[in-house]
This record gives C-alpha cells, structure tokens and sequence, in this order.
C-alpha cells in the first residue's frame, strides 16, 4: 500500500501554496513590464499630483508624454511642448530638468503645466500597471499616471 510521509505532505502543500502565490494575477502591476514597453509609444497624462491636489486633465488641455530609446523624453505639458533626457535603471526613472516652449495658455493649462513640471522633478520610479504607466516619487507615491494614447 502507498503511504505518504507528514514530511513530504508538508512539503508537497508548501510548494504548492508558493506556486499558487507566484500565478497570483489579481495584483495591480504588470509583473512583466519592461521599458521596452513604454518607450516609442505615444502616452496621455491621466493622473498629476500638485501639492495635496490631484488633477485629472481633460481635452483641449492634454498633456502627453513619449519615450525614445534613445534617452530622450518630449511631448505636451499640458500648454507648452516639452523636450528633454530621461535617465532609468530598472524599476528607476529620472527626469533632466526639461526645456519647453513658451505660449499662452488656454482654460486650465497653466495649472495642469506648472503640476506637470513639477511632478517631473519628483519622479524616482516607474511601473506598468492595469496597463497604465505610474511615475512614483521616492516614497513610492504616484505622482503622474499616463494612459496609452490611442491610435
């Protein structure tokens, strides 16, 4: 007859409780994000966190982002066109201070720029998650979120 050792129970139901942790996907971040799935592609600013303020900016003032493989970071501030380096390693991503047009501003584009420009200078990490690009500052708090622009 085929007995089985406590032991080797023990061991079975551990393996199989880690297995079952590691194929967990109702977590919110893409486990499989890499840069190379965010550069090249036209991103839209969802989500930018100004002092104890969140913004959530809404057309004819959007903001937009895309990164070039290159290191090179530009696009829409919100007002003005934006151009500048970027810096990541791994989960890291920082920002050069970025230089921009200078036009005026319609509705509540200042607002949404002056957020914008500053939420960049917080910028310490990045994520993919829900299919979203989460630009977090050192804390860990997300302080810009970007939607795939559609085509």
């Amino acid at each position: 007859m085929f007995s089985v050792k406590p032991m080797m129970l023990s061991s079975i139901a551990l393996s199989t409780a880690l297995l079952l942790a590691a194929c967990n996907t109702t977590g919110q971040t893409d486990m499989a994000s890499d840069w190379s799935s965010v550069t090249g592609k036209d991103w839209q600013l969802t989500m930018v966190v100004d002092g104890d303020k969140m913004l959530s900016p809404t057309a004819p003032v959007v903001a937009s982002a895309n990164f070039a493989d290159d290191g090179k970071v530009s696009g829409s501030n919100g007002c003005n066109s934006y151009f500048g380096t970027y810096t990541q390693n791994a989960e890291n991503l920082i920002f050069s201070p970025l230089g921009a047009t200078r036009m005026a501003c319609i509705n509540s584009g200042m607002d949404v720029e002056n957020a914008f420009n500053n939420a960049t200078g917080q910028v310490a990490n990045w994520q993919i998650s829900d299919g979203m690009l989460v630009l977090s500052d050192s804390n860990g708090k997300a302080v810009m979120k970007f939607a795939p622009s559609a085509p």
